[in-house]
């Protein structure tokens, strides 16, 4: 094959919208540009991590480019401290490449066939399932890889023979990274001992439990997952009584749109699936995603609530409360009492009434003794995840009603007139 034959084949499959080449400066997403480049509404982006060599990759993407003649944007994306560097620096350049993205816009990446056969051996040690071995033949319609049936050593070539400006990453020869050893280890040993075509029988086998992959994802995608404003609600019931390949899926799916890019652990999703048939109530998972059991659900939601700054009350008046807008007017003690709202005595508010959020450990009066405010909320269906930020009605530091629950008992009405307090969400 020929660059141009590689060319005519790889835009005849092109999809009808504007490409964004994620060029790096080596050898391989050098071609994939010169491949896309004689195509309407073509640009290209290069990552800096700030890494050794980082400075020579980003030259040679300029000059590539500029050779090609489309347009290139240079995106900053520093990576966090922690273990995995390529992991790390993988997540950080998707991220910064999906912000970085227009409407419509679909990224081109110059992976090889050596790169979905690495890929698949790395995700084989690490044990993963038929998405991980699926490696980078898994399903997405933001991603195209128009090189992937090419072997690098032929990309080089390639980019030799059409005098494209690139450099090799200084990175892609150091051991310490699992990738490299296999690249320069095991596949060869493979190779000379067992299967002389070792790259393109584990793409194929990729390719293949790719399709497998794409039935089970297609499942997954009819599970119910509603957006409860600050969570994700999953019906336990079809969690429970759905094949486990494709439960595990769905619950990837919402750890995923919580936390993105992360599907969590496979002791995340065991967790969730052990939570939805009631083998427990609540949990915290890796990235600070905590989940529960909700009635007929569970609830996933990232982090805790944001604490809303105190503020006043007073009849007639209404006051917002992070999301809540807490409303109060007087009324008949002895007249009907909507949903979501409590019966105060009027005399309360005469002292001064300040609507905040419960302390940890705050406790609330009842008819014998006190309650935890946690406790009580959970006894009017408030759920795990709004109780730290759940308004309270108090008097200085004594709480005198619940918003939508309960009232102390020495600030109920003990008149014909009552201050009536109602909940809704802002």
């Amino acid at each position: 094959m020929s660059p141009e034959e590689l060319r005519d084949a790889v835009v005849a499959q092109l999809p009808d919208a504007p490409i964004v080449v994620a060029l790096g400066g080596g050898a391989d997403s050098a071609v994939g540009a010169w491949v896309c480049a004689g195509q309407q509404q073509v640009r290209a982006v290069f990552v800096h991590h700030g890494l050794a060599g980082s400075a020579s990759l980003q030259a040679a993407a300029g000059e590539v480019a500029e050779a090609l003649g489309i347009p290139l944007t240079v995106l900053s994306a520093p990576l966090a401290e922690g273990g995995n560097l390529e992991a790390r620096a993988r997540d950080a350049r998707w991220r910064a490449i999906g912000e970085d993205l227009g409407d419509g816009e679909i990224v081109a990446t110059g992976h090889s066939q050596d790169d979905v056969a690495e890929t698949l051996l790395i995700n084989m040690l690490r044990g993963a399932g038929s998405r991980g071995l699926a490696a980078m033949s898994a399903d997405r319609t933001d991603i195209i890889r128009p090189l992937s049936a090419v072997t690098r050593s032929d990309l080089r070539s390639f980019a030799e023979e059409l005098g494209l400006p690139f450099v090799d990453d200084p990175a892609n020869d150091d051991p310490a990274y699992l990738r490299n050893r296999i690249r320069a280890d095991l596949i060869p040993l493979l190779e000379a001992g067992y299967e002389p075509g070792v790259r393109a029988t584990l793409a194929r086998a990729g390719s293949l439990l790719a399709a497998d992959d794409a039935v089970l994802e297609a499942a997954a995608r009819r599970v119910p997952v509603r957006d409860d404003g600050d969570a994700l609600l999953i019906p336990a019931a079809v969690l429970t009584t759905l094949p486990a390949a494709v439960a595990s899926r769905a619950v990837r799916r919402a750890l995923r749109i919580i936390h993105p890019p992360y599907a969590g652990t496979a002791a995340d999703v065991d967790t969730v699936l052990s939570i939805a048939v009631g083998a427990e109530t609540a949990a915290t998972l890796s990235g600070a995603v905590s989940v529960a059991r909700e009635g007929p659900h569970v609830a996933v939601w990232a982090g805790e609530a944001a604490m809303p700054d105190p503020v006043a009350l007073s009849v007639p008046g209404s006051a917002t409360f992070g999301a809540h807008l807490i409303s109060a007017r007087p009324v008949e003690a002895g007249g009907p009492r909507p949903f979501s709202t409590v019966l105060v005595d009027p005399a309360v508010f005469e002292a001064g009434v300040i609507v905040r959020a419960a302390g940890v450990g705050e406790r609330i009066d009842i008819a014998e003794g006190t309650k935890l405010v946690r406790d009580a909320l959970g006894e009017a269906g408030v759920p795990v995840r709004r109780r730290a930020a759940w308004p309270v009605l108090a008097n200085d530091a004594k709480i005198a009603a619940i918003v939508g629950g309960r009232v102390a008992p020495w600030a109920r009405p003990t008149g014909a007139d009552a201050a009536s307090v109602t909940q809704e969400y802002a």
